[in-house]
């Protein structure tokens, strides 16, 4: 299991992040996109989007479902009140995914694209959503897992002793929980993503203006030497390639359907 989440954290780290989070979110938008390409073509009436952060995907969901009513919840205020000043024809709700503040059976579809990473019990967020969907609706999601961001990981391993990369959960623990729910699968994938960056302070910089911090217990409690940095910067420097700085991302979709009756 990931160690315990300081949500409190995390909202506020995204909160922070909302006025830049789509300048430099370019794979969220990337793997947000392969998503919505992925919701059924049927009709639906109560769309959710979990974890909307900006409300970027927002606008996407109205395309594939215009008659819908579309809700975006997220952990964070921050992020919230930029979504409704940018996207006012939705309606929103602050909501934690492990513990949702909706009806059960209340939505058609829940939608949510790397935001669940940021939660204790992938199981809980599957149930919480079979909870809320109505029979035939559809969870569609992807989430990160172990592997993510591995350059920065191993890079830092040579510079000190100190965890400066969020650990995600294992890809087959997340299958694990998917195949011990009450859903019916359509698509359980684990694809590994890369985006390349020109330079180390690039790299790092983006992750940081998306508010994507390390909130690891064993993350470093004060700044870091430049000693560290340099020894940090040559071991990532090991990774580049024509393309540039890999940044790799282990991305976990599923599809998953609540039967029309309960067997």
């Amino acid at each position: 299991m990931a160690p315990h989440v300081e949500k409190q954290y995390v909202a506020e780290s995204f909160g922070k992040a909302a006025s830049n989070y789509d300048e430099y979110a370019r794979i969220q938008h990337r793997i947000a996109h392969d998503l919505i390409l992925r919701c059924p073509a049927v009709y639906k009436e109560h769309v959710l989007d979990l974890g909307c952060g900006t409300g970027y995907c927002l606008p996407l969901l109205a395309e594939n479902y215009p008659k819908a009513s579309i809700t975006g919840a997220d952990l964070s205020q921050g992020m919230l009140d930029y979504a409704q000043a940018h996207f006012p024809d939705y309606s929103y709700e602050i909501a934690d995914a492990e513990k949702l503040p909706f009806s059960d059976e209340q939505f058609d579809l829940i939608y949510s694209n790397f935001a669940v990473q940021w939660c204790d019990d992938f199981s809980k967020v599957l149930s919480e959503a079979y909870r809320c969907l109505k029979p035939g609706g559809h969870l569609v999601l992807s989430t990160l897992a172990d592997g993510t961001l591995k350059e920065l990981k191993q890079a830092w391993a040579q510079a000190d002793q100190f965890q400066h990369v969020n650990d995600f959960e294992k890809s087959d623990f997340l299958s694990k929980c998917v195949e011990q729910s009450q859903f019916t699968v359509d698509v359980n994938v684990v694809n590994t993503e890369f985006h390349y960056y020109a330079t180390v302070r690039e790299l790092t910089d983006s992750l940081k203006r998306i508010g994507a911090h390390n909130i690891t217990q064993g993350r470093a409690k004060s700044l870091t030497s430049p000693g560290t940095i340099k020894k940090f910067t040559k071991a990532l420097q090991g990774f580049r390639t024509e393309q540039g700085l890999p940044a790799s991302y282990e991305v976990f979709t599923i599809v998953l359907c609540k039967p029309q009756t309960n067997e």
